[in-house]
Parts: C-alpha cells; sequence; structure tokens
C-alpha cells in the first residue's frame, strides 16, 4: 500500500672504478741501496651516479562537499529554528537516512544498496515568511542509479496535481494542500535526475486556517532549475 503524502525528497649503477701501478726501476748508482717503495698513482674519481627524481605524486582531488552544491537562495536565508529541522539538516549516509529521514528504513537501505548510493544531503532553510525550503541531495555512482532511486521513492507514496517545469529534463513533480490536527500546509515539489545526482526540491507554507495558501509552484520550478544550474557549473 501506498503511503499518504509526499516524502521530503518531494546522488584512488653499479660504478666501477680501478687503479694503475708504476714501478720505478733503480739506477745503477744506487743498485745496493734500499730497494724504493713502490708508488701507485691516485685511483680516478669515482663517477656521481645519475639519478632521476621521482615526480612528486599529484594527491587525488577531494569531493566537493554536498553543501556546497546546494543552491543559494536570495529568499530562503533563515536557519530553521525548528528542534526536528535542525536535527536532520546536514551530510547523511545509509545509516543516518534509515534513523532520521525514513519512513520505511529496512525497505530504503535495500534501495541504496542496489542503486549504488555514495552519500547525500538536506538542506532546510526558512524565508522571512516563514515559507520553507527544503532541497534534498543523493549521489549515486552511475546516473542509472539516480533513476532508479527516483522510480522507487516515487512510488513509494500517493501524490497530488503535477504541474510543468520547463527546460529541466527528467523531472516529476505534485502539489497540494494538506490538512493536520492544527495547521495547513501547501506543497509544491520538484524532483529530478541530473547526472550521478537525485534532486528533491520542495517548497512549503502554512497557516492554521488555510486562507489564502496555494502551492508556489513557479518558486518550486525556479528554484529545481537554479539548482541543476547550480550542479552543472560545480561538477
Amino acid at each position: 500500500m501506498k503511503r499518504a503524502g509526499y516524502a521530503l525528497l518531494a546522488l584512488p649503477l653499479l660504478v666501477g672504478c680501478g687503479s694503475s701501478t708504476d714501478v720505478s726501476a733503480p739506477s745503477p748508482s744506487a743498485a745496493t741501496s734500499t730497494a724504493q717503495p713502490t708508488r701507485h698513482a691516485p685511483p680516478p674519481p669515482t663517477a656521481t651516479p645519475s639519478v632521476t627524481p621521482k615526480a612528486a605524486k599529484t594527491p587525488a582531488p577531494q569531493q566537493a562537499a554536498l553543501a556546497d552544491l546546494v543552491v543559494p537562495s536570495s529568499t530562503f536565508t533563515r536557519t530553521s529554528t525548528r528542534e526536528w529541522d535542525r536535527e536532520r539538516t546536514g551530510p547523511f549516509d545509509v545509516d543516518r537516512f534509515a534513523k532520521l529521514l525514513s519512513g520505511t528504513p529496512d525497505e530504503d537501505r535495500g534501495l541504496f544498496a542496489r542503486t549504488g548510493f555514495v552519500r547525500g544531503h538536506v538542506s532546510i532553510r526558512m524565508a522571512a515568511d516563514d515559507r520553507r525550503l527544503v532541497v534534498y541531495l543523493y549521489q549515486f555512482r552511475t546516473h542509472e542509479g539516480a533513476v532508479q532511486l527516483q522510480n522507487s521513492f516515487w512510488d513509494q507514496y500517493e501524490h497530488g496535481d503535477s504541474f510543468t517545469v520547463r527546460g529541466l529534463g527528467r523531472t516529476w513533480t505534485d502539489a497540494g494542500l494538506k490538512q493536520s490536527s492544527t495547521r495547513y500546509t501547501a506543497t509544491a515539489n520538484v524532483n529530478f535526475a541530473f547526472g550521478t545526482f537525485l534532486v528533491a526540491v520542495s517548497v512549503t507554507e502554512s497557516n492554521k486556517t488555510g486562507k489564502g495558501l496555494r502551492p508556489d509552484t513557479d518558486l518550486a520550478a525556479t528554484i529545481a532549475k537554479q539548482q541543476r544550474d547550480h550542479l552543472a557549473g560545480a561538477v
């Protein structure tokens, strides 16, 4: 059974030397004299082996921090004060995702293993009017892995109305208004696969009455395209 609601989804010489001997014969007048000591010519200078210095190893380039790959926003500039958000913001591996971000941890562990998940990051930022922007980055070994997880995550949930994001390929969207016991929330979600990344963008706004709330699909689409361009320029 599909779960209601869209998850926050909703990417190493050997050198030899010798010597010569010069022996002087005694002169007739010195025939009875003490024999002269043998004189040895000094050995030729030893050649210094030619050693080619080893080239210094170039360190492998480090991966850019995923936090730096999240698109900046002039609208969503505040850090969320909600404890739930603060606990979940930042990098995640499989264990952290399963513990804090997943509604089906065992199933998602299997999905991450099959799709070649490498690492992830979630950013949660607020606007001055308390609108909320959530951006998930999932990185995989291959583009196919990103697409496979996109399909699997999408099928886990029921979805609202879709909308168009022009100029962005492999994109799935949904939008809708939901009610909890205390608040109404309008949400617009965009997720897309780009290279070895799966990206999920969610823009939400809420109040106690639901009056005036409408999913901001235009803003979600704009931020998604900006995120795609930011990734393209950084990786």
